[in-house]
């Protein structure tokens, strides 16, 4: 049976049966089964190194028939989690003679490669949790690459077949990616090799994108990210490091993401989901091979861009919500007794004391909960049963029975509690004494004595009469601070501070000028922290200003929310409002007589002039006072005899309209304007 031809004196070591199968045999049976397997296979583990190495690792041998078929039923049942001790035993066991078949027997193996992948799908899928199969494999892969190599070529030839017919296919496709996927999280190998072209890659991201809409589609969805997340984790392992393969994948798969963005931007791509679903980004960061480099950096933050504008595609499961407890469950005897029984329990103490709880709940059980039964039974001992006739001194009281003793001594009565009084008490109300005419039920209407009805719509009338003529929008004058109404009168133009200008100015804040220049230095310098406190430049402000830390902290606070001081303490304060050495004034250049009269008109010219006050323009009707004053004045007046005599002169120099109508005709003459009519 082991396929040895001179091996005969081995114990035999069968196909481990289907569940039907072990359902259909007795416990004694299987347990003796058990015991036969685990027997053979320590037997075969004994042996020595030279002798079993003998063992032809086949397809037809009986210990892989034996592996293969208790791996199938371990992960098909899911035996990690429900396996007796007997079988948890026999499974490490064979896990122990399937390394030592892997690793202590002849290469290349005998059979397909295919068969032996399926082989080590199950042990992953199986043992995964194992840490030593990642090293045995990983010995696997050095032992013999090619034949290795081989096999996975052949799976992802076979299975890049089947990506392409995932829309006929989706079940064999589910059932393939289902069984190679724990291989490929514990054999990086195996990811590399897949990943050596872009075949397999754009077959996955092909497969994601044409899947039909089922009840399996997300089942599948994340089969296929999981199978592209441990492909593009084996490109980072140790020793294996592929930053460029990786990067190129990288930049394919967000390419294609891309364009199947722009055609519907409401569908997940393979790329979204390896960013959104899985930890891959965190991964990516942490490899510093990677991110090290520009092109690294740069696709690191697209993705991580990409993963933001797509999370809406993948929303993570929210929490089960747990239905709440109907109180429907099976009653317990040591919960807390319902309150029935504990009062049939009372009253079969009152007449039998002596009997433990223990013993009355017995009899309560025995007799259907029927007090009376119990109490006629306890009567006639000789009625109750055998079991029931003894009460058992060693049981325990129930502590929910025993309550502390209360103390029934009689007491006095206490005091009534004292009532509350008011000064209503006693009235004719409160003796129900009062006449039913003075009662009455919601507003009382309230009639003045001697007014008849027609009075009373008179003034109502002349209510509603002003209120209609008063204007709700017009303000009245507020006359607070009239003069005539403080007492005296007031001169505004009397300056009653005796301090100086400057000292007045001073008073209002005497370092406006040091603080404001401070802030526009640096704003920091006002800042709140214990750093900029103990700063030196801090406590030279505060000896300059006389200011402790808060009043400097809360001016710079009310100046930042005032932008309107802040211009005018910056005009105010600013290098602009200083002397530069520029020219402010310009002295008139033109002629003027130099009389009395007239310097004191120029005078009071130039006085206007400076002060930016405007002179009145003459009207088209003689309104103004004109370029030389009014002539129409006192005639004893200065100004009036100056303007009188600039109008003679003005005369004389033919102005006014006698020049614009020579101007007029001179255009006209020299051709700018039309023909003279």
């Amino acid at each position: 049976m082991n396929g040895r031809g001179s091996s005969g004196h081995l114990p035999p070591l069968a196909p481990f049966p289907s569940s039907n199968i072990r359902s259909s045999l007795g416990a004694n049976v299987y347990d003796g089964y058990l015991d036969s397997w685990l027997s053979s296979i320590e037997f075969r583990l004994r042996l020595s190194d030279q002798e079993f190495a003998k063992f032809s690792f086949s397809d037809s041998t009986a210990e892989v028939e034996f592996l293969r078929s208790l791996l199938e039923c371990a992960g098909r049942e899911r035996w990690n989690s429900t396996c007796s001790q007997k079988e948890r035993l026999l499974l490490r066991r064979a896990y122990l003679l399937l390394k030592r078949l892997l690793l202590g027997t002849g290469v290349p193996f005998d059979f397909e490669e295919s068969k032996l992948l399926s082989i080590l799908c199950l042990l992953s899928s199986v043992y995964g949790s194992v840490t030593d199969v990642k090293t045995t494999i990983r010995s696997l892969w050095a032992r013999d690459k090619a034949q290795m190599s081989t096999a996975v070529e052949s799976w992802k030839r076979s299975t890049s077949e089947s990506l392409s017919a995932a829309l006929h296919q989706q079940e064999t496709l589910s059932e393939t990616l289902q069984l190679f996927n724990p291989f490929l999280k514990v054999s990086p190998e195996a990811g590399v090799v897949l990943m050596t072209g872009s075949d397999f890659i754009e077959s996955l991201i092909e497969a994601y994108g044409g899947l039909r809409a089922g009840p399996d589609t997300l089942a599948i969805q994340k089969l296929l990210t999981e199978n592209i997340f441990y492909c593009l984790r084996s490109l980072m392992s140790d020793g294996l490091q592929n930053s460029s393969l990786l990067l190129d994948h990288l930049y394919h798969m967000k390419s294609e993401a891309d364009r199947a963005t722009k055609s519907n931007a409401f569908t997940p791509t393979l790329c979204s989901s390896l960013v959104c679903q899985t930890s891959f980004l965190r991964h990516l960061a942490a490899d510093t091979a990677v991110t090290s480099g520009k092109r690294g950096q740069s696709l690191f933050d697209a993705l991580t861009a990409y993963r933001l504008n797509t999370a809406h595609l993948h929303p993570a499961p929210g929490p089960r919500r747990r239905k709440p407890a109907k109180g429907k469950a099976k009653a317990d005897a040591h919960e807390v007794m319902h309150i029935h029984k504990a009062s049939q329990v009372s009253q079969i103490h009152e007449l039998f004391p002596n009997l433990s709880n223990n013993y009355i709940l017995r009899l309560l059980d025995h007799f259907n909960d029927d007090p009376e039964a119990v109490i006629a039974a306890l009567l006639e001992p000789d009625s109750l049963p055998a079991t029931l006739r003894e009460s058992d001194e060693s049981e325990e009281p129930l502590s929910y029975l025993d309550g502390p003793a209360h103390d029934i001594a009689p007491r006095s009565t206490p005091p009534l509690p004292s009532q509350r009084k008011n000064v209503f008490d006693g009235d004719e109300f409160d003796k129900l004494h009062v006449s039913a005419k003075r009662l009455h039920r919601g507003r009382k209407a309230i009639t003045v004595e001697g007014e008849g009805e027609d009075e009373h719509i008179r003034r109502k009338a002349a209510i509603m009469a002003a209120l209609a003529a008063f204007d709700s929008d017009d303000d009245e004058r507020d006359d607070t601070y009239d003069v005539a109404d403080v007492g005296g009168t007031v001169d505004s133009t009397m300056d009653t501070d005796s301090r100086p200008k400057m000292q007045q100015h001073l008073d209002q804040n005497p370092h406006e000028e040091s603080l404001f220049r401070a802030w526009k230095d640096s704003e920091e310098l006002f800042a709140r922290d214990s750093k900029t406190r103990a700063s030196p430049v801090r406590q030279d402000l505060k000896r300059e200003t006389g200011m402790s830390d808060e009043q400097l902290e809360g001016w710079a606070i009310m100046l930042k929310k005032n932008p309107k001081l802040q211009d005018r303490l910056e005009q105010k304060y600013s290098a602009l409002g200083s002397f530069r050495g520029n020219q402010t004034e310009l002295a008139a250049t033109r002629w003027q007589d130099d009389t009395a009269d007239d310097s004191e008109e120029a005078g009071s010219s130039n006085a206007e002039r400076r002060t930016g006050q405007a002179r009145p323009r003459a009207g088209a009707r003689g309104r103004g006072r004109g370029r030389g004053g009014s002539t129409a004045g006192a005639s004893g007046e200065a100004a009036t005899q100056a303007a009188r005599k600039r109008k003679e002169q003005g005369r004389g120099r033919g102005g006014a309209n006698h020049g614009r109508r020579e101007g007029r005709a001179r255009k006209i003459g020299r051709g700018m304007a039309g023909p003279v009519s």
